[in-house]
């Protein structure tokens, strides 16, 4: 703009030497400051046109430069992603399996002789499954619990807003060299075979390791296991050894069953207190003595010793186009001390339909009976919902679940127990649960 402005001023002052020489006399003097002054105009616009030039040509580098480091980040792009692809399908990313849930509880218990409570509880669990190899994997879980409860993952709300604890839940090795055999070692999900009783509860995880084998889908399955129960530096250890022999295979009309033995050998345990250390320790119902103990929970321990043998059957089939479970749970502590031994557990029940995480709509109902005797299990595994969690009760459990939407889940439980069985200072429980599920 500024040459086109600097060549019409050029333009007009020629003009006007030109219209001066024919309309007017100009001196020699004028003349030739005129001439002057045109001289300096055609200098200064051949500098500016000069200058305008040199400007196109850099800004021409700049937009050639621009252009090449688009197209360097656009490659680069493309070979992250392309690096990405190859990695998300064969490399460290394709190993990694990450899942988790939460859960929001409303829960009311109304106990015999207590207090009646209403609570607002959560759960939260978050972990991974890593692929090592072909045969190697790895999981972890972090979940919350209060004080370590090796029974429960729920916290209370509670405390006026406090920070909420959270857990290494779970943290175990697996080998699988073949589809027969399964080896594990660490903080691992329980190893043996359960139906849908209440004689274990869900959210414990046993450290130790385990060895399992099966036929194929269908056929023979065993299991061998230790549970480290107690680590001591002046007494003997305490532990669990275990073995589980089964059966499972379909019939002609593809209804699918299964049978169970296993036996659960409890070692140094009798006069020790095998419980957790503070506010969730307990004996949780099996019989006590105050004096040759070699270790104590509160000057107490543990009067027998546990060694559980346990059979469980499953039968799977349809009703109305719908899946139909029967179970059936008995255990028998051979190990019970006292002349009349209370050793003696049983469990039997249905489940009607099932919640899938995936289908809108889908609803699972179920109802089952069970009666544990004072020391016929190890109360450290038994739920610690059922009966308030404790041996020496009965009673039935009434549960269902509505799936809302695609990995958001209602479900409910309501349980109405009898506490002391074995005694006849019997005591009435009721509990209600109703949960909101997420799971992710």
């Amino acid at each position: 703009m500024s040459s086109q402005r600097n060549t019409a001023a050029i333009i007009a002052v020629s003009l006007a030497l030109a219209a001066g020489s024919a309309h007017a006399q100009v001196s020699a003097d004028e003349l030739a400051a005129l001439r002057a002054q045109l001289a300096a105009l055609q200098e200064r616009l051949a500098a500016l046109e000069a200058a305008q030039q040199s400007q196109a040509s850099q800004l021409e580098e700049v937009t050639t430069a621009n252009a090449d480091q688009q197209e360097s980040i656009d490659q680069g792009a493309d070979n992250l992603a392309r690096a990405l692809g190859e990695s998300a399908s064969s490399g460290w990313l394709a190993r990694w399996q990450w899942r988790g849930d939460l859960r929001y509880r409303n829960e009311n218990i109304n106990a015999e002789g207590a207090v009646a409570r209403n609570r607002d509880r959560i759960r939260g669990r978050f972990g991974a499954l890593a692929r090592v190899n072909d045969t190697v994997r790895v999981e972890w879980q972090l979940s919350t619990a209060e004080n370590a409860d090796a029974r429960s993952t729920n916290i209370t709300l509670s405390d006026a807003n406090s920070r909420k604890s959270v857990y290494v839940d779970l943290a175990y090795g697996e080998w699988t060299p073949n589809e027969q055999w399964r080896l594990t070692a660490g903080k691992l999900k329980m190893p043996w075979t359960r139906v849908g009783s209440y004689f274990y509860d869900g959210d414990i995880n046993p450290e130790g390791f385990s060895a399992h084998w099966q036929q194929g889908s269908t056929g023979w399955f065993a299991s061998s296991f230790v549970t480290r129960l107690a680590e001591r530096s002046a007494l003997v250890d305490s532990e669990m050894l275990g073995v589980q022999l089964g059966f499972r295979d379909s019939t002609a009309s593809g209804d699918r069953y299964l049978m169970a033995l296993s036996y659960l050998d409890h070692r140094a345990v009798e006069g020790h207190a095998i419980v957790q250390a503070g506010s969730v320790g307990g004996f949780f119902g099996n019989t006590t003595k105050a004096t040759d103990c070699r270790s104590n929970f509160g000057g107490v321990c543990l009067a027998s010793d546990y060694d559980v043998l346990e059979w469980q059957g499953e039968w799977q089939t349809r009703l109305a186009d719908r899946p139909l479970t029967l179970f059936a749970n008995y255990a028998l502590n051979t190990a019970a001390s006292g002349a009349k031994p209370l050793d003696t557990a049983y469990s039997f029940g249905f489940a009607y339909g099932q919640a899938m995480t995936a289908v809108p709509s889908s609803w699972e109902l179920g109802l089952l009976y069970q009666l544990i005797e004072r020391d016929a299990m190890f109360a450290q595994w038994v739920d610690s919902d059922f009966a308030g969690g404790a041996t020496d009760a009965s009673g039935y459990a009434l549960r269902g679940a509505y799936q809302l939407h695609p990995n958001l889940r209602l479900g409910w439980v309501w349980m109405i127990n009898e506490l002391q069985v074995d005694s006849p200072a019997r005591k009435d429980y009721e509990r209600i649960m109703i949960d909101l599920s997420w799971m992710f």
